[in-house]
């Protein structure tokens, strides 16, 4: 079963630009140029996610939203909005329109992670990366491991931040995810030479829930995002996705 979903924008160079990203990673999904004809495909058929962009003629995102949950008061819909309060007004999630990184992306993935039915054991075709984890802990690079081989990726184990440095030379993985906190070189000093070896390596941290002030200097670093252990994997799964996708 694919998890359906409904994007509706009158750019079509935005719905092309969904269509193509989430069409990449598995999902099935349906456009329409206006909330009026949003409001007519769900008349014929039933989607687990609908994004609707706020300023759309003739009937705006959040006049969709509205006619929607008066005969749907379940499927979760996104609108594509700066304005927050949208969302106690109309029962959705608000998420910025901006394709410039991988945030509002994620945000959609966390969202589908939380409806899909069928977990899929596979990665989406044509992001089967490398990606390294630097952890100290065992359990986490086996636990971490585990999960990216049953999918399809290419996982790399680093134990420290100097060994993680030379499989960053020599296996040039996409992606790393790399503990803040370990022995030798700390974590912030590893993403630091990462980036100095490759700029456009995504590093993702991985962190507990005390080192937030940490966080901020790791951002400043050009760490992509953050994770806070122990991960969530469905959190995790829609960071993973939404940086290899952003890249392409």
């Amino acid at each position: 079963m694919l998890e359906k979903i409904l994007v509706a924008d009158d750019d079509i160079k935005v719905r092309e630009r969904f269509y193509e990203i989430l069409s990449s990673l598995g999902y099935k999904v349906t456009c329409a140029p206006s909330g009026s004809e949003a409001l007519l495909r769900l008349t014929e058929e039933k989607y687990h996610l609908i994004v609707l962009d706020e300023d759309m003629p003739s009937l705006s995102g959040p006049e969709t939203a509205r006619k929607i949950r008066e005969f749907d008061k379940d499927t979760p819909i996104v609108i594509l909005s700066d304005k927050e309060e949208l969302s106690s007004l109309l029962s959705v999630q608000v998420i910025k329109k901006d394709f410039s990184t991988h945030l509002m992306l994620r945000r959609i993935l966390e969202l589908l992670k939380e409806e899909e039915v069928v977990r899929r054991e596979s990665s989406p075709a044509g992001l089967e990366a490398k990606i390294l984890i630097v952890d100290d802990n065992p359990q986490i690079r086996e636990v971490l491991y585990s999960f990216l081989d049953k999918r399809g990726y290419k996982p790399i184990l680093a134990s420290s931040g100097e060994e993680a440095l030379m499989k960053v030379k020599i296996e040039k993985p996409q992606l790393v995810f790399l503990d803040i906190r370990m022995p030798g070189m700390d974590g912030l000093l590893v993403l630091k030479k990462i980036k100095e070896i490759k700029p456009s390596t995504k590093v993702v941290m991985l962190t507990s829930a005390q080192e937030a002030y940490m966080v901020e200097q790791a951002k400043s670093l050009g760490a992509e995002d953050y994770l806070t252990k122990p991960c969530d994997f469905k959190e995790l799964e829609a960071v993973l996705l939404s940086l290899l996708v952003s890249e392409k």
